[in-house]
């Protein structure tokens, strides 16, 4: 089955601003998802506690999952799971989202991995969610830092 899909990217702005729109609730909605999508994130980031992303595409939506990593401006993890995937909410159902934030010369790579999928349409939709996320998430932190 598929292992994983990583993307990474080269942004020009400092990790600690980076890390900010990977975990800032009101941050994450401007890159998330368009605004009639109505993006909601609810989570504490403390390791262990429940991750809650729900809007409507088509749809309503419910993502959820666990926060397994949360070492500020290096490392976030969590655990994903959709309501859309009409699977069972069991372990083995859950991807597993990794921002891996490396500074480099004023500027941050930012890495996604997306590891266990547990069906080949789920494997795609998140490589192409987060390829094009990734451009999206790079152009919002870029545009602010050159307003700032």
């Amino acid at each position: 089955m598929m292992e994983k899909v990583e993307h990474t990217t080269l942004i020009n702005a400092v990790p600690a601003k980076v890390w900010k729109y990977l975990t800032d609730p009101d941050l994450m909605r401007s890159w998330m998802g368009e605004p009639e999508m109505k993006i909601e994130v609810l989570t504490d980031w403390v390791v262990g506690n429940p991750v809650v992303i729900r809007g409507f595409h088509h749809a309503a939506f419910e993502n959820n999952g666990t926060v397994m990593a949360f070492d500020p401006h290096r490392v976030l993890q969590y655990s994903h799971f959709s309501s859309v995937s009409r699977l069972p909410d069991t372990a083995e159902n859950y991807s597993v989202i990794t921002f891996l934030l490396t500074p480099v010369e004023g500027q941050t790579s930012l890495t996604i991995r997306v590891e266990n999928f547990p069906t080949e349409t789920i494997y795609r939709h998140l490589a192409f969610y987060w390829r094009g996320i990734l451009v999206l998430l790079k152009q919002r932190i870029e545009t602010t830092v050159s307003a700032e």
